[in-house]
């Protein structure tokens, strides 16, 4: 059985194919140019393809990663970046004064009820990514200073899911972790 997606990319190689051979075997003998009717070929093969953007953009559109109407989960963590750790606190996180306070490398949270991680960084850039108690990757985020990320993710599993930075930040990097307690 073929799966849509390969079964798309090969109808398009075979056109795209098609089309290349009958423009080769068309040009094996001088014949005059008619404007106006390549112009109108144009157009028409421009509005075919524009026609087949806007299908694929209706069939896609459904499957955005949020509803527009969607309110914001009751339960916010705050995730701040600092080399060389992450700060996860449900309460808005540390700054740069009162980072010894107030850092918190681990936060618990609900299975099957949805979370909104805000992300920032103190610092420099870093990548914000979530993976699975089994090492797969769930979610991840840009972490950029002065500008908040939001990223919403239901944990339908229980367990320890771990905080690491995708963005090399430095000599520690390897070392920035957190940990999200899912129960």
């Amino acid at each position: 059985m073929v799966s849509t997606p390969f079964g798309v990319f090969i109808a398009s190689a075979l056109i795209i194919i098609g089309v290349f051979a009958a423009v080769a075997l068309s040009t094996r003998r001088p014949a005059p140019v008619d404007y106006g009717k390549a112009n109108r070929l144009r157009l028409g093969a421009f509005g075919v393809l524009g026609a087949v953007l806007v299908f694929f953009l209706v069939l896609t559109l459904p499957h955005l990663p949020y509803n527009a109407d969607a309110e914001t989960p009751g339960h916010v963590v705050h995730a701040v970046g600092k080399q060389y750790a992450w700060s996860l606190t449900e309460q808005s996180g540390p700054t740069i004064e009162t980072w010894d306070k107030d850092f918190s490398p681990t936060v618990t949270v609900r299975a099957g009820a949805p979370v909104e991680f805000r992300v920032t960084t103190l610092d420099v850039n870093h990548g914000f990514s979530l993976y699975a108690p089994d090492g797969h990757l769930v979610a991840q985020a840009q972490a950029m200073p002065g500008y908040v990320n939001r990223l919403r993710v239901t944990f339908e599993r229980p367990g320890t899911y771990t905080v690491l930075c995708l963005e090399f930040c430095g000599m520690s990097h390897h070392r920035m972790r957190g940990v999200v307690e899912v129960r």
